[in-house]
C-alpha cells in the first residue's frame, strides 16, 4: 500500500476508531468497559518523517495496526543505482559496435585495392611476342623526350607486321632520292661478346664510323649545317613522326633503352639517316636526376664504367658512334672520362660531345687521344619556341657561313620537328649544305 492511499483513508480510519470507542465506553463515567482505555494516537509529523531503516508507509502501518507491507526490491535506491549504469554500459557497447563496424566499412572502402585479373588460357596459346615499337598515346606521354628513360627489355627476333609498320618510313624521300648505306651489321667489323655485338676495327683499318657513315660529296664547298636529334627511340609516335618528316641528312641519336631499338636503326638508316646511340653519363643531382640504368659513374672504378660502356654499344649495330646524354657531371673529370673516350677510339668509334655542360672537357680530350669527335655547337630548342628556335637557326647559319660548318642539337618536340623541316626545305637556297655529323668529321680531317 503506498503513502498517498494510506492517507487518502485516514479520516474513514479515524470515524471507525471513534465509533469503537463510544461503544466500548461506559455511559456514566465514560470509561471502557473491559477496565482498559482506549486513546486515540496523537499524531504528530513528526511521525511520518522517513527514517534509516524505514520508510513512511510503514510506520503509517505501526501507527495504525495495519499489515506491514514487505519492501520491494524494486524500489531500494541501490537497485536504481545499479540499473542507470547497466543501461549506460549497454548504450555505450551499441554505440562502440555499431561505431567500430561503420569505422572498418569506411576504411575498407578508402583503400586503394589492385584488381588482378588471372588468365586460365594455356601459355601455349599465348601470341608470340615481338620488339615491334609500340605506339604511345600523345595525350599521356611527356613532352620532354630528351629526357624520358625507357628500362631495356629483351631482345626479340623476327617481329610480325613489322615490314607493313615500317614501310612507310622507309619510304621518306625529299627532292634528292636517298642514297644507299652500308648494309649492317657488317660482320667485318663486329665481334661477339657475352653482353651482344661489339663493334671493332677491322682489316684494313675499317672503321664502323666510316663503314656505316652517309655518303657526303666532300669536293662540295658550300658550308656545312649538321642537325643531330637525340632522344630518340623512347616515344614512338615522336620517333616515328621524325622519320617521316626529317630529310636524310639529319643524324638520328637513339636511347640504348629504346623498346624495338634494331628496327628503328634499320628504318632510320633506309631511310638515309646515320645513327648513333645515346651513352647515358652521370649528371648533377644524380640520383635525383637519373640518366637510367648502365650509366657512367664517378664512383665507379674504371672497369666497372667500360663493362657499361660495352653494354650500352652491344644494344645495336650499324651505328658511327655515341653522343654523350646529359653527363653534366662526367664530362667534367677528366681521369673518368679518359679511358671511355679511348674505348670509343680502340673501337673505331665516333663522340658526339652534346655538351651540357659548357664545361665538357670530352672534346679536348678526344682531341689529345686522336679519338674522332664532334662538338655542339647550338640547341635548337633550349628556347622552345617558333621564335626561339629560329633565331637558333640562323644563328646556325651564320656560324656556317663564317667557319664553314656548325653543329645542331634538336629533341624531337613537335614544334622542333616542324620549324626544322620548314628550314630544310630552304636551306640549299640560301647556299648551304645540310650534312650528316660524320661529315663534319671528315671536313676537320682535311
Amino acid at each position: 500500500m503506498s503513502l498517498i492511499n494510506t492517507l487518502k483513508t485516514l479520516p474513514l480510519r479515524f470515524n471507525l476508531l471513534k465509533r469503537k470507542s463510544d461503544a466500548e465506553k461506559d455511559p456514566e463515567t465514560g470509561a471502557s468497559t473491559d477496565g482498559v482505555g482506549f486513546r486515540i494516537p496523537n499524531l504528530t509529523l513528526g511521525m511520518f518523517k522517513l527514517k534509516p531503516s524505514q520508510d513512511a508507509e510503514q510506520e503509517m502501518a505501526e501507527i495504525f495496526g495495519l499489515p506491514k507491507p514487505t519492501k520491494s526490491l524494486f524500489r531500494t535506491p541501490q537497485f536504481f543505482l545499479i540499473g542507470a549504469l547497466a543501461f549506460v554500459i549497454i548504450c555505450v557497447s551499441i554505440w562502440l559496435f555499431s561505431g567500430n563496424e561503420n569505422l572498418g566499412k569506411e576504411a575498407h572502402i578508402k583503400q586503394p585495392r589492385a584488381v588482378i585479373k588471372l588468365s586460365t588460357r594455356s601459355t601455349q596459346n599465348r601470341p608470340e611476342k615481338t620488339d615491334q615499337p609500340v605506339s604511345v598515346n600523345d595525350k599521356n606521354e611527356s613532352k620532354h623526350y630528351g629526357r624520358r628513360i625507357q628500362r631495356p627489355t629483351s631482345k626479340l627476333k623476327n617481329p610480325p607486321e613489322l615490314a607493313q609498320t615500317l614501310e612507310p618510313i622507309a619510304r621518306n624521300t625529299g627532292k634528292k632520292p636517298t642514297p644507299e648505306l652500308q648494309t649492317h651489321p657488317d660482320p667485318r667489323i663486329i665481334e661477339n661478346n657475352s653482353l651482344g655485338p661489339l663493334p671493332i676495327i677491322g682489316e684494313g683499318g675499317r672503321k664502323s664510323w666510316q663503314v656505316y657513315s652517309r655518303p657526303f660529296d666532300q669536293t662540295d664547298t658550300r658550308p656545312r649545317v649538321a642537325i643531330v636529334f637525340v632522344g630518340l627511340g623512347v616515344s614512338a609516335n615522336a620517333t616515328k613522326t621524325v622519320l617521316k618528316k626529317i630529310p636524310g641528312p639529319i643524324s638520328l641519336a637513339f636511347a640504348p633503352y629504346s623498346r624495338g631499338l634494331e628496327d628503328w636503326v634499320s628504318a632510320s638508316r633506309a631511310a638515309g639517316h646515320e645513327v648513333l646511340v645515346d651513352l647515358p653519363m652521370e649528371p648533377f643531382e644524380y640520383p635525383k636526376n637519373d640518366p637510367g640504368p648502365y650509366t657512367l659513374l664517378t664512383t665507379l672504378p674504371e672497369d666497372q664504367n667500360k663493362y657499361r660502356l660495352h653494354w650500352v654499344l652491344s644494344r645495336l649495330t650499324g651505328y658511327v658512334g655515341v653522343s654523350t646524354f646529359m653527363g653534366s657531371k662526367f664530362t667534367t673529370k677528366p681521369n673518368k672520362l679518359r679511358p671511355v673516350i679511348k674505348e670509343l677510339k680502340t673501337r673505331g668509334l665516333m663522340l658526339l660531345d652534346v655538351r651540357e655542360n659548357p664545361l665538357s672537357s670530352a672534346a679536348s680530350i678526344a682531341e689529345s687521344l686522336t679519338t674522332p669527335s664532334v662538338a655542339r655547337d647550338y640547341f635548337i630548342d633550349d628556347t622552345l619556341t617558333q621564335k626561339g628556335i629560329r633565331a637558333r637557326l640562323m644563328q646556325a647559319e651564320k656560324l656556317a657561313n663564317s667557319r664553314g660548318y656548325a653543329v645542331a642539337i634538336a629533341r624531337p618536340y613537335p614544334l622542333t620537328i616542324a620549324e626544322i623541316q620548314r628550314w630544310t626545305d630552304q636551306v640549299e637556297d640560301r647556299g648551304l649544305a645540310l650534312a650528316p655529323i660524320s661529315a663534319i668529321l671528315k671536313m676537320q680531317k682535311r
